[in-house]
């Protein structure tokens, strides 16, 4: 199955020119480009693109703001617009520093991720950095525990790792061979999953063919239990 946010992401790469090598491309935007079995899984299509950014401070911060500003991103004056947010020709970049310090907002898994960072050739021949499936898992899950509040039902993020979970069957092995830290953190979020009274409930619907729930959910106890499987 096609990825449904192709064209958006080859769109604001192209647009960031030179940038682009600057930052890591995050967020549901990734999801599918993790995805190998597009056959059997598809991403969630998104309405904006997120990426990370390495920079020191806020006043380096807004040097990139400058040459974000030249390529012809714009910002809005609107009320609760959170300060990195960037629209070009209609479509949406929040661009993030990794550095919580810098803008308030972060996800600590961004940093680690970034410098793990794997590279994608896109159809259009353009390429770009984005984050491993590990680390993609990692701060899905982090976001999920934030702001997705666990909630099973209603959770973006959840939906994301899903899709990775189901489309792509190298993960359990990926996962295996991650850093401690994040293999570890990764397996114990899947084990608070399998837990939880409604998780098994809601697989059957967020999956693409919903007769792979079981399969999907015997990955999720794989990974839980950290067998490469």
């Amino acid at each position: 199955m096609a990825n449904p946010n192709l064209d958006l992401l080859t769109s604001i790469a192209n647009a960031m020119g030179g940038l682009r090598e600057q930052v890591v491309f995050v967020g549901g935007c990734a999801t599918g480009l993790l995805i190998t079995q597009p056959i059997v899984a598809d991403a969630r299509a998104t309405e904006d693109v997120d990426a990370i950014v390495e920079v020191a401070s806020l006043v380096g911060y807004h040097a990139l703001a400058r040459q974000l500003t030249d390529l012809g991103f714009k910002q809005t004056m609107a009320d609760n617009t959170p300060p990195f947010r960037w629209y070009w020709n209609g479509m949406q970049l929040d661009l993030v520093p990794l550095d919580e310090k810098v803008l308030g907002f972060a996800n600590r898994w961004y940093k680690p991720g970034f410098e793990a960072a794997n590279t994608a050739t896109l159809p259009s021949g353009l390429q770009l950095r984005h984050l491993s499936a590990p680390y993609f898992m990692a701060t899905k899950l982090e976001a999920f525990k934030d702001r997705g509040n666990n909630d099973v039902y209603m959770s973006h993020d959840l939906e994301d790792v899903i899709a990775v979970v189901d489309g792509r069957e190298e993960l359990a092995v990926e996962m295996r061979s991650a850093p401690t830290d994040v293999r570890s953190f990764v397996a114990s979020t899947f084990g608070e999953l399998l837990q939880h009274p409604d998780f098994t409930n809601v697989l059957p619907g967020i999956v693409s063919q919903s007769a792979r729930a079981g399969l999907v959910l015997q990955r999720f106890t794989n990974i839980a239990a950290g067998l490469a499987v």
